[in-house]
């Protein structure tokens, strides 16, 4: 066990690159379109770890996240599509942990690697300012998912067997 602690210890302090180059998009709709494919995993990750929580007003303040992830994903995506683009539909599972603290670790550090995606598109799209006071939009409504996810994680029990 305590080798499974300090192993989620190190990832939530020292979280794995993304695969993810975000310099090589070469455009601002381009980076729009990945950030429509990580609100999106990440909204269904939230959401499916919201049905495995252990207590009802964890389940409500995980789904109300997903909800307003969900809420995002659906007004970059009509963005995306006005100019004739299709967004890829996202793919893959949700990352599962072996308990509810550790879910809420991993949904915490694909919280901050979007939040830090966000904003280097932000930046990029200065020469667009459109875009940017989209995107900037965008980053200012997932803000609060961060110190929710900080907030519930500062009092699950890491040692606790919860599913």
């Amino acid at each position: 066990m305590p080798s499974t602690i300090s192993e989620s210890i190190k990832n939530f302090f020292f979280p794995e690159q993304s695969d993810y180059n975000y310099s090589r998009r070469d455009t601002p709709m381009e980076g729009l379109a990945v950030a429509y494919e990580r609100i999106s995993n990440l909204a269904n990750q939230i959401e499916a770890h919201a049905a495995g929580a252990p207590y009802p007003h964890i389940r409500r303040t995980l789904h109300d996240i997903a909800v307003d992830k969900f809420e995002s994903a659906k007004n970059i995506r009509a963005l995306i599509e006005k100019p004739g683009e299709k967004p890829q539909v996202p793919a893959g599972e949700p990352k599962t942990g072996i308990n509810h603290w550790e879910r809420l670790n991993l949904d915490l550090q694909d919280q901050i690697a979007l939040d830090d995606f966000l904003f280097t598109l932000e930046l990029k799209a200065g020469e667009t300012p459109e875009i940017a006071k989209i995107l900037r939009e965008l980053r200012t409504s997932q803000r609060p998912h961060r110190q929710i996810l900080a907030n519930l994680i500062a009092v699950a029990d890491p040692q606790a067997n919860q599913t």
